[in-house]
């Protein structure tokens, strides 16, 4: 029976959900006709109604068919109960059996034996194995060689004392029981790379008491270098390994860097993610290290002569008797994977600087610049003579007054990398040029002319900002007017931004007047004197008091007598005065005057 299309085989899903809710006496004629439609026997759309939908005919499923009188929420309990209890090597340690009674005691009722309950959490995906898979794989795919390759150091079974190579055996060393093992002093850790788009794979040993960044370095500069007789080099784009090698590598991180090899690190337990340099060490462990067991080397220099042999005749499916070649759905034939890594270009193919420049660039860090009001930086390469000017106008979320991060970059004429924080704390990072074309007296060469020529600087993000803000503060006017408008003190909005007359409607709350202390006033401190009104004012009250105006001589008198005011206290002797004239009936005495009390 030929296979169908997927289209085909959607329809035959469809045709088996018709048929399900078809009356009785119905089916045939659909069958029928599908197979009209598809050029097919009444026989075979059966046939494929089996084989694609899982449909047949016969007695109808009953119509409670997958349900249960299990709720679903126990049975989600259930299913979290068993998942929390797997250790962190996948051992399941909480059955049904314990499971149900525990939660049947907190409340959860279920009514079936366990038995249909293992086949409940089943049917819903909520036992462990089920869990256990539940993640799935997404496909991972370089586009050309040297894009991608994945790092991953391991223990190796092989280690040397006193000149002798010994294998670690099982029966020797195990889980339970490494003090063995911690008697070696120096181990043998086996690094591998693996390119992820040819397979191609190459391995390194060193001797050491552990993985440590200086042994990190002669890897790469090994896997990354051109050695003769290996067509494999160059350095790639990126970098796959654990979050282990990357926390303790920060100077093999400052080189990265350098190189513009951006690394990336999976999360902690899902080392699958570098599936090929996973499968890569493994590959050497079987396919090499299983010979040293019948012709033993001696020191780790034999070690690496040997496993370079090896991985040179593997890439390139020259081993005598073994077919090696790379084998993927998407390729037509098997194919050797020294032949797939060939296909790469000049353009992708970054050679590895000498082993001096990459160790000045991993003792490099990074060094803060502050942005110059003409938006660039200076920098001294570690390949330049002198200090640099590097122009940043133009790129996003970079100003004047900011603070960047500046690194040397390998690749490149004296390039840097320059990074600044965007606004939700992620880094931007660019690639800037340094400013080489300079004039006779050391002014920019691309800097405008005065009077000649008028260039106008890209606009910073602050500026756009601040260009959207004023269109919003002064709608419809150009940046001239908004100058001009703002010199004028025009109030922004068109004036119809209410912005206090609001608060008179404000209507406070009834609060508890609070009683006050008095303030008790030093013994020693002196009385103030008698406050002083002025002339008119106390000359009203004397009017008010004696009931008559005071004639122009009296009142000439008194503006000269007190044109420096009059002590309050004074007021009414002055009333006194003014009335015994008036009783006594006397002129006013223009040399005296008024005497006073």
């Amino acid at each position: 029976m030929a296979a169908l299309s997927p289209e085909a085989c959607e329809y035959v899903r469809q045709l088996a959900r018709r048929l399900e809710g078809a009356e009785h006496g119905t089916g045939t004629q659909m069958v029928r006709e599908a197979g009209q439609f598809l050029g097919l026997s009444v026989q075979t759309v059966y046939r494929h109604l089996k084989g694609v939908a899982g449909w047949s005919s016969g007695r109808k499923a009953r119509s409670d068919k997958g349900t249960t009188s299990v709720s679903a929420q126990a049975l989600v309990t259930l299913g979290a109960a068993q998942r929390e209890a797997v250790r962190a090597n996948g051992k399941q340690t909480l059955f049904t059996t314990t499971a149900r009674g525990i939660l049947e005691q907190n409340g959860h009722g279920f009514g079936v034996s366990n038995g249909q309950l293992n086949r409940l959490l089943r049917d819903r995906k909520l036992n462990v194995a089920a869990q256990r898979v539940a993640d799935p794989v997404q496909a991972l795919r370089a586009p050309h060689p040297n894009h991608t390759h994945e790092v991953d150091p391991s223990l190796c079974l092989v280690y040397y004392l006193r000149g002798r190579q010994y294998i670690i055996r099982d029966d020797e060393f195990y889980k339970n029981k490494l003090d063995g093992l911690a008697k070696v002093k120096f181990k043998c850790y086996r690094y591998v790379a693996y390119d992820r788009a040819s397979a191609c794979v190459v391995p390194w040993y060193t001797e050491a008491a552990g993985e440590d960044q200086h042994n990190l370095f002669r890897f790469l500069m090994f896997a990354w270098g051109l050695q003769g007789g290996r067509p494999l080099h160059g350095v790639p784009r990126h970098l796959l390994w654990d979050k282990g090698s990357a926390n303790t590598s920060a100077a093999v991180r400052s080189l990265l860097d350098a190189l513009g090899v951006r690394h990336l690190t999976h999360e902690a337990g899902n080392a699958r993610v570098k599936g090929g340099a996973e499968n890569g060490n493994n590959l050497v462990e079987t396919q090499f290290e299983s010979r040293l067991r019948f012709e033993p080397v001696e020191d780790v220099g034999q070690l690496n002569a040997a496993a370079f042999a090896w991985a040179n005749a593997y890439n390139a499916n020259l081993i005598p008797g073994q077919d090696t070649r790379l084998r993927r759905p998407g390729l037509a034939a098997p194919v050797a994977r020294y032949d797939l890594w060939q296909r790469i270009t000049a353009e992708q193919l970054r050679v590895l600087p000498p082993l001096e420049v990459c160790q000045a660039f991993m003792r490099s860090k990074e060094e803060e610049r502050q942005v110059k009001p003409d938006l660039s930086i200076t920098f001294r390469h570690p390949a330049a003579q002198r200090t640099l000017a590097y122009s940043l106008r133009g790129f996003d979320g970079i100003n004047v007054g900011d603070t960047v991060l500046v690194r040397g970059l390998v690749y490149g004429e004296c390039a840097v990398q320059v990074q600044v924080a965007r606004y939700d704390g992620e880094a931007l990072v660019y690639r800037v040029e340094p400013n080489v074309e300079f004039d006779a007296f050391g002014q920019r060469a691309d800097a405008a002319e005065i009077g000649a020529e008028f260039k106008r600087a890209a606009k910073t993000q602050a500026e756009h900002a601040a260009s959207a803000m004023d269109e919003t503060a002064y709608p419809g006017l150009t940046q001239d007017e908004v100058k001009a408008a703002r010199a004028k003190r025009a109030a922004p909005f068109e004036g119809k931004l209410n912005a206090h007359g609001y608060l008179r409607d404000v209507e406070l709350p009834a609060y508890l007047p609070r009683q006050g202390t008095g303030i008790d006033t030093p013994a020693h401190a002196a009385p103030a004197g008698p406050e002083l009104i002025d002339a008119v004012t106390a000359m009203l009250r004397i009017v008010g008091a004696i009931g008559r105006h005071l004639s122009p001589q009296e009142n000439a008198f008194f503006m000269k007598r007190y044109q420096t005011g009059v002590p309050e206290d004074q007021v009414a002797a002055l009333v006194a005065q003014y009335q015994a004239l008036d009783m006594a009936d006397e002129p006013l005495r223009a040399a005296g005057g008024l005497r006073a009390v």
